[in-house]
């Protein structure tokens, strides 16, 4: 057997050497999570992600368990934990950062993420909504609150019941509905003190904040407080579109865009 020359052992360790310091220089990777909204399903987002996804980002489009098939099939911390899966995906496929992009519930739930989880390289939320400290005081949902306490007083707060929900519809209206859940989960997205609040989630924020909203939505007139609420950041921004509640992710893609761009030169 021919053994070989000092000359190549010298060669090979030093690329040995070399590739740990390459493979830390190796150009980021990021990675994007793309949460839809109540009632709504990932397909909500396939425009986007194609158009991410062609500007050479990663995408997962997660079905969350406020979607129109699940709506409430898990209490709003377990169902925002769900995120993990999609952002381990993301790492396995190469992703070295990850953004966490939310519509409506979905803006609401990324900042409840972000509050409760570090090493986020940013937080986007388009239109964030569904908030529970003010959403109790309609008359309709403060009796349902009020029957989901007493069945939870009755030890009956896992057997699922018929509870009243309001979403955002086409334009300015609203749409009046009922979720058949369980009253633990059902206090855990509406009760007041539920850990969906959003300026205190924002408050609690670890990454930097893009807030999105749109100035013919309804569901907006307090996005300015959620902002504010915030960590200061030099990477914080809010951006008005000319939107509704639904056209407001299409109205903000540009913004976004540029924001992620941003993030990633720093």
């Amino acid at each position: 057997m021919k053994t070989p020359n000092a000359g190549f052992c010298a060669l090979v360790s030093l690329m040995a050497w070399l590739m740990p310091a390459q493979a830390q220089n190796a150009t980021p990777v990021l990675g994007i999570v793309l949460i839809h909204g109540k009632q709504g399903m990932p397909g909500q987002f396939v425009r986007m992600s194609e158009g991410l996804e062609g500007l050479s980002y990663l995408t997962e489009r997660p079905e969350m368990c406020w979607s129109r098939q699940r709506i409430y099939d898990r209490p709003y911390l377990d169902c925002i934990g769900e995120i993990d899966g999609a952002i381990a995906r993301l790492r396995s496929r190469g992703a070295t950062d990850v953004v966490i992009v939310g519509m409506s519930l979905g803006g609401n739930g990324v900042l409840g993420y972000g509050a409760r989880h570090d090493g986020l390289k940013g937080i986007v939320a388009f239109a964030p909504a569904h908030a529970p400290e003010f959403i109790s005081r309609r008359p309709d949902i403060s009796e349902s609150l009020a029957k989901a306490h007493a069945a939870v007083a009755e030890g009956k707060g896992d057997t699922p019941m018929v509870f009243s929900d309001v979403n955002t519809g086409p334009g300015t209206s609203n749409i009046d509905f009922t979720v058949n859940v369980t009253p633990k989960t059902y206090l855990s997205f509406f009760a007041p003190d539920s850990p969906g609040v959003m300026p205190l989630n924002a408050a609690k924020l670890k990454a930097p904040l893009l807030l999105i909203s749109g100035t013919q939505d309804q569901t907006q007139r307090r996005a300015h407080a959620i902002f504010n609420a915030a960590p200061a950041n030099p990477l914080n921004r809010f951006v008005s579109v000319e939107a509704n509640h639904m056209g407001t992710p299409a109205a903000g893609r540009e913004a976004m865009v540029a924001w992620l761009k941003e993030l990633t030169v720093r």
